[in-house]
């Protein structure tokens, strides 16, 4: 008889397999479920039959002759299979081995974040919380965000400075790369900036301390304080660095009944708010201590649980497991050779690096709250023959060496090449922080935080062979700027007015600031607006309508201050153009007269008609006509004249 086999089933959580066939033709995803066994060596066996099996259902027959592995390709999501194999030979085949089971891939969840409002020109964020039930590692997707936010698709990060005001409907949903969750759908309401009030509130904290630290033992803190504004305060919230916010009680008065902590230093930022979207924050730094000495743990698993591995690829993907008595918060890791990051997932953790031609040695870290950790490490030799370095530049926020900001954020974008392709761009700040860019070719950087001072800032291409060009932008980032810029209108005119004949106006000027100039637009108070070319020296091609145009130029620093200066243009057709004509006539009936006018179309927006040198209606200049019903025995005599303005037609008169 045919001998028993003994089987292992393994989850290729690596090698996901997604048949086109069956996208066509279903919602379900289909995954892969690995089975091997130990061939039946010194016996009469000439194959394998294996029978897969689910809950109340008849289980199938597969013959994989003498192979001794089989791969259920079309496995529905979340299901549970069961598998035994029986070898056969010419006269029989054997007893069943014991069944060994397994679930499928099962779909990752997407928490609804609901309604979101914000303030056009002042920063907005928000954390999307998606889970996996493996714990594979999920990148996040949305579209319909409000121009100015971006989304970080390895954190669920949505973050910027929404520009635009509107009710915007955002679609949200999370991929562990081979099933996507349902979407999620919710409203984000982008109001208008204020511009009259422009002051920012005030706030403070005085419980449990006046003082900018503060130390316990406790697991959570009580907050309170004051906060004034030179018009009210509409809501004061807080925000943990360690995680965790919410929204105090009182606006004048406030409190937070507890904030929680974790083990180590808590940078806790409460910020007040007014109705114009004005914003000023007051932090306090608590340092919790704890008792926690426990080590946490963490292995590599994929591609390998040796110490050593050989490889022709430039590209390397690490995966394993970490575990600790209260909870690991980080796994990072470190080439020898250059190059760090943060895995993706803590529990179950993935993380993707680029290779240097020879030897590297990866250590990954586990770390808890405590600050506690561990690590594990790979050597790994790789092999390659480019040693040509490819080249990467820096384009935002400028091509400068330097750059300036009031901002703890800035955004970075820029280009990189080389011969055989980018295949990777990291940044990194020596000040703390470093990440994947989106993009190789083009590449951008939604937000890097900042420190206080000087931030030196390095961009990293890599080629498929480990080669590195660099590229280095010095940040200095200057906190609680609230000194206002300047700005002046030098062209056509320094003075207040000005006219003209032409209907686009031609406008130049500086503009300057203590930190940096980062906006200067213009807006015309008879419709149109649109940004200045430029920024110290700066010009733009304004629009006019027919009359008296006010126009604002406006400046912006990057802490938000502004400031304004205005010109009003007089705005006429030239004498030698074409009049307007009028024409017209009367139609009398036994019970009313009517007058049928029309005029010539001007590039007037509105028009105001005349009987007997009296105004009888102001109208759009939409259609260049109007219906009068006089009274009276007439004659009757008509114009019109462009709003605001001496820029009449001739005088009609109608007889009755």
């Amino acid at each position: 008889m045919p001998a028993t086999v003994t089987l292992r089933l393994r989850r290729v959580t690596f090698a996901f397999v997604c048949a086109l066939s069956l996208l066509v033709t279903s919602t379900a995803y289909a995954d892969s479920l690995t089975l091997t066994w130990d061939p039946s060596f010194g016996s009469t066996t000439t194959g394998y039959a294996v029978y897969v099996s689910q809950a109340g259902a008849t289980a199938q027959r597969h013959d994989v002759g003498l192979l001794t592995s089989f791969t259920l390709t079309n496995a529905v999501a979340g299901q549970r299979y069961c598998f035994s194999v029986a070898s056969y030979s010419a006269a029989a085949e054997g007893t069943r081995s014991s069944e060994v089971c397994g679930y499928s891939n099962q779909f990752p969840q997407l928490t609804n974040p609901g309604t979101r409002t914000s303030t056009a020109g002042q920063s907005a964020s928000l954390q999307l919380a998606g889970s996996d039930p493996e714990g594979q590692p999920l990148t996040y997707g949305a579209s319909g965000m409000p121009p100015g936010l971006q989304l970080m698709a390895a954190t669920g990060f949505i973050s910027g400075t929404p520009t635009t005001a509107g009710n915007y409907v955002v679609t949200a949903s999370v991929s562990d790369g081979v099933l996507t969750s349902a979407s999620q759908s919710f409203t984000w309401t982008v109001s208008a900036a204020s511009t009259s009030d422009r002051t920012n509130p005030a706030i403070a904290i005085s419980g449990p301390t006046t003082n900018t630290t503060y130390s316990t033992s406790a697991s959570t803190i009580a907050l309170s304080g004051t906060a004034t504004d030179n018009v009210s305060v509409s809501s004061v919230t807080w925000s943990n660095s360690r995680g965790g916010s919410g929204t105090a009680n009182g606006a004048a008065s406030w409190s937070v009944a507890s904030v929680g902590l974790q083990i180590g230093s808590n940078v806790i930022t409460v910020t007040a708010r007014d109705a114009a979207g004005n914003v000023g924050a007051d932090t306090v730094t608590v340092t919790r201590s704890g008792s926690d000495t426990t080590l946490p743990t963490i292995s590599i698993s994929i591609p390998t649980t040796a110490p050593t591995l050989s490889t022709t690829s430039p590209s390397l993907t690490l995966g394993g497991t970490a575990a600790d008595n209260i909870g690991v918060t980080a796994v990072t890791w470190a080439s020898d050779r250059g190059g760090s990051g943060t895995a993706a997932g803590t529990t179950s953790w993935r993380a993707s690096l680029t290779l240097l031609a020879g030897v590297n040695v990866v250590t990954v870290t586990a770390r808890d709250a405590a600050g506690n950790q561990s690590t594990d490490a790979v050597t790994v030799t790789y092999s390659a023959g480019d040693s040509s370095a490819p080249t990467v530049s820096i384009a935002g926020p400028t091509t400068a060496s330097t750059y300036s900001t009031t901002r703890g954020v800035v955004t970075l974008g820029g280009s990189a090449s080389d011969d055989r392709g980018v295949t990777a761009v990291t940044w990194a700040n020596d000040r703390g922080g470093s990440g994947f860019t989106s993009g190789t070719t083009s590449w951008s950087v939604a937000s890097v935080n900042l420190y206080q001072g000087t931030n030196v800032i390095t961009v990293t291409a890599q080629d498929a062979d480990g080669n590195r060009g660099t590229d280095v932008l010095t940040v200095t980032y200057a906190a609680n700027d609230t000194t206002l810029p300047t700005v002046s209108i030098t062209g056509p005119t320094t003075g207040a007015s000005y006219s003209t004949t032409s209907s686009t106006l031609a406008m130049s000027g500086v503009a300057s600031d203590n930190v940096a100039v980062t906006e200067v637009s213009w807006t015309n108070d008879r419709g149109g607006s649109g940004m200045a070319s430029g920024l110290a020296t700066w010009n733009a091609s304004v629009p006019l309508q027919l009359g008296s145009n006010v126009i604002t130029v406006r400046v912006r620093d990057g802490a938000g201050n502004q400031a304004s200066d205005v010109l009003t243009v007089s705005y006429a057709v030239s004498s030698s153009g074409s009049p307007i004509t009028l024409t017209g006539a009367l139609q009398v009936t036994r019970r009313s007269t009517t007058a049928s006018l029309q005029w010539t179309l001007t590039p007037a927006s509105y028009m105001d008609v005349y009987r007997n040198d009296v105004i009888i209606a102001s109208r759009t200049n939409d259609d260049g006509s109007y219906v009068d019903t006089p009274t009276g025995a007439g004659p009757f005599t008509y114009r019109v004249c462009v709003s605001g303005s001496t820029i009449c037609s001739n005088t009609l008169t109608l007889f009755r």
